[in-house]
């Protein structure tokens, strides 16, 4: 008994635990934003296009390094979407777009993960089940990976897939623009 009191004794005197705040972002509801401009506006759809960036022009060394140059060749300066606007917009408005990160990810792991997994399963599948030559297997391997490239292309292009398609977050409005 002299146990029990002295550890309740123990616990009267702990304060109870404080209450972290809360993040004003959850995890499961970050977004990857972007600032775009307004260039065109036919009803509900709008024309956006914004500048882009890439890891190679914040680096210090990027003039010496030769991925900078390729990627400064091969990348588009200007990306221009069209996407419904629930906002009123005019030509001229900067507005942030924005994708939830969990949509990219997805996306990545459709485009990379399945046909690469399409590819080695079917490499050690067709290995196992038949006698032909490695380099039919591979083959015909890389057959069903282009095929679920097809597949995961025609899944993410049907009727302009909402689920990976940015939104407008908001519209910068003119004192921030004058900053």
């Amino acid at each position: 008994m002299v146990r029990c009191k002295s550890l309740s004794l123990a616990k009267s005197r702990l304060k109870p635990p404080t209450k972290l705040p809360t993040p004003l972002v959850q995890p499961e509801n970050s977004v990857i934003t972007e600032t775009a401009t307004v260039i065109g506006v036919e009803d509900d759809l709008i024309t956006v296009s914004a500048s882009v960036k890439t890891g190679c022009s914040q680096c210090q060394v990027s003039d010496d390094c030769g991925t900078s140059a390729v990627a400064k060749a091969f990348t588009p300066r200007q990306q221009t979407l069209t996407m419904r606007s629930p906002l009123p917009v005019k030509p001229g408005d900067l507005v942030v777009i924005g994708i939830p990160e969990q949509k990219v990810l997805l996306a990545s792991w459709l485009v990379y993960i399945v046909p690469l997994v399409t590819l080695i399963g079917g490499v050690i599948s067709l290995n196992q089940l038949t006698n032909w030559h490695e380099l039919a297997v591979f083959a015909v391997a890389t057959v069903l990976s282009a095929g679920s490239v097809k597949l995961v292309a025609r899944y993410l292009a049907r009727a302009r897939n909402a689920r990976f398609e940015p939104v407008i977050v908001s519209r910068v409005n003119d004192k921030a623009q004058a900053v």
